[in-house]
């Protein structure tokens, strides 16, 4: 009996040691996602890790990614690289060259989801930003009844 239970704890042990070496085992999504958004707006090497870290999130962070749409500071990368994961790609990567966090958001948000609203990956206009966000925020909140506050941003 002592065995099970020691080995039970080493097991939790090794499930819980990469969290802990890194610092981030308690971090919630919201503050992940704000995290890495705010590491893209310093330094283009931070930026490209930061974009591949938002993608490997997944699904579970889409809302936190459409409740970060409002967000207009310039990127220190012009330049993102997503892996291409569509069933009809033929090629293996994406590259955008968006001007805002918004604009790297969006291409985030489609690779993720396979959506697409108003094409901003490349830059646009503040209008066309602002429709887009519209648009995700609405697609977010039927698909995420739980989290609406959150695809609001709130």
């Amino acid at each position: 009996m002592k065995s099970i239970a020691y080995g039970s704890i080493a097991l939790l042990a090794l499930c819980l040691l990469p969290g802990c070496a890194n610092g981030r085992a308690t971090e919630s999504m919201n503050s992940r996602v704000s995290r890495l958004i705010d590491e893209a707006t310093k330094s283009e090497k931070a930026a490209q890790k930061a974009f591949n870290e938002l993608e490997s999130l997944g699904n579970q962070a889409v809302p936190y990614l459409v409740g970060n749409l409002d967000d207009m500071r310039p990127l220190a990368a012009r330049e993102i690289t997503l892996e291409n994961r569509a069933s009809d790609a033929f090629e293996g990567l994406r590259h955008y060259g968006p001007e805002t966090v918004h604009d790297a958001l969006a291409a985030i948000l489609s690779q993720a989801t396979g959506k697409s609203f108003i094409i901003v990956y490349n830059g646009a206009t503040p209008n066309e930003r602002e429709e887009n966000r519209v648009k995700w925020v609405e697609w977010c909140q039927e698909e995420f009844p739980a989290q609406a506050a959150t695809c609001r941003g709130q």
